[in-house]
């Protein structure tokens, strides 16, 4: 706490210089005029003391270079927190405990919107859209105005430590080491929130050059379904003057739930998790779209069954007859805006189910149980944890935040207790 309390002040005063600008949808993030000067809010070209690295497109013989952070941070999430963590006065998207803190929104400052040249459709004091990394709203009800009750996460995307990169190949063994700029691109993206255009050696967005004097048109795979969002035919968000122009009119919502714009079948935000999750993003029951491999070590070679995702709920019904539910579903789902004519023809996303920063739901019972052997040799079968999330350890990494005290099994970044993301949609 000392050394970030330190990294904070020394940035604390340069955050301040956003003060006017950090509630757009990138604040000092993209759409760079050619004069600006935003750079000089996060960089020193020749008085950086931080030791935080990246690594290059095309890294030299020396591998990674020096960001020239301003501050003295040693991680990138120290120096992200000086504006996205608690009691930081840079933005009001407080990722560390998952809430919308401060800021011009629509609830706040509907009485002086007209002198804000920002603002956003959020909501003060309600829950991110995507949790938090050390605290997450328990049982927030989507869109309905529920009241929250923030606890600390049961599971994360995991910070600055390698933990288990779970559907990457067929083996329980791929690792990976995270941090934010693993996800989210500081200076600006053709995707939603600042998802990276790249990742994992996987081009998920990106620009492509329309003209001879090297302007660029946005190639995105992720959209919102906000006011003012870029529309699939601009491509996403466009870089320079003509980025910023369309941030001017963007109100993005950081706490109304999550529904973004459905693109084609290869350009989602299931496409875009895919890029690391690589065995995730099924759609078919094809045998030939499924992984085969040990992907549990003392299973064994099996063929692997997942829920499809890219489909709208309209998929099913003749398949697993919910056309009755039509009337009966659970609104709390956030699904990935399709542009039918019901709700129901709106897509099944990694996010329907998942938060994608961190959970604080729990899991007991069966949710927090784990396979073993039963009377038969090939035969497998659920068994309760002696202790939930305890025994046997349900923690990506034992011995960290998620470990002492985690007595409900990890909540794998689910948005209900135990499965009630599953009886939201089956309602059985």
């Amino acid at each position: 706490m000392k050394r970030f309390s330190l990294v904070f002040c020394l940035v604390a005063a340069l955050s301040l210089v956003f003060v006017g600008s950090a509630f757009a949808n990138f604040g000092p993030h993209g759409g760079y005029a050619t004069d600006t000067d935003s750079c000089a809010g996060c960089h020193r070209a020749h008085t950086s003391f931080s030791t935080v690295e990246f690594e290059p497109k095309n890294p030299g013989p020396g591998g990674n270079t020096n960001a020239l952070l301003v501050g003295s941070a040693s991680t990138m999430l120290e120096f992200c927190y000086a504006c996205h963590g608690d009691s930081a006065p840079g933005a009001a998207t407080n990722v560390q405990s998952g809430i919308f803190d401060s800021g011009p929104s629509t609830a706040s400052m509907a009485a002086t919107s007209s002198g804000q040249p920002y603002q956003t459709a959020s909501t003060l004091n309600k829950p991110l859209n995507g949790g938090g990394f050390s605290l997450a709203a328990k049982d927030w009800n989507w869109e309905v105005g529920a009241t929250a009750v923030y606890n600390n996460v049961t599971s994360s995307h995991s910070m600055e430590r390698t933990s288990v990169l779970w559907g990457a190949g067929n083996g329980s063994d791929q690792t990976t080491y995270l941090i934010c700029t693993s996800c989210h691109d500081p200076h600006g993206s053709s995707n939603y929130r600042l998802l990276k255009d790249t990742v994992n050696g996987q081009a998920v967005g990106g620009y492509n050059s329309i003209d001879s004097v090297g302007g660029t048109a946005p190639d995105a795979f992720v959209y919102g379904n906000e006011t003012g969002y870029p529309t699939t035919s601009e491509g996403g968000w466009k870089k320079g003057p003509d980025g910023a122009a369309q941030m001017a009119l963007y109100k993005p919502n950081y706490t109304g739930g999550t529904a973004l714009v459905k693109g084609t079948l290869d350009k989602s935000m299931s496409a875009w998790c895919a890029a690391c999750h690589t065995g995730y993003n099924h759609t078919s029951d094809d045998p030939g779209t499924k992984d085969y491999g040990s992907y549990e070590s003392t299973v064994g070679a099996m063929v692997r069954h997942r829920h499809p995702v890219d489909i709208p709920l309209t998929a099913g019904d003749a398949i697993i007859q919910t056309k009755a539910m039509e009337f009966v579903l659970d609104k709390r789902i956030p699904l990935e805006a399709g542009g039918g004519a019901t709700y129901r023809s709106d897509y099944i996303g990694c996010l329907t189910c998942h938060l994608a920063h961190g959970s604080s739901q729990t899991m007991t019972g069966w949710a927090a149980a784990s396979l073993v052997r039963g009377s038969g040799v090939t035969t497998w079968v659920p068994e309760i944890d002696g202790i939930a999330g305890v025994n046997p350890d349900k923690a990506d990494n034992p011995g960290t935040e998620l470990a002492p005290n985690l007595t409900g099994g990890t909540s794998s970044l689910l948005r209900a207790d135990n499965r009630g993301v599953c009886e939201r949609c089956h309602n059985k």
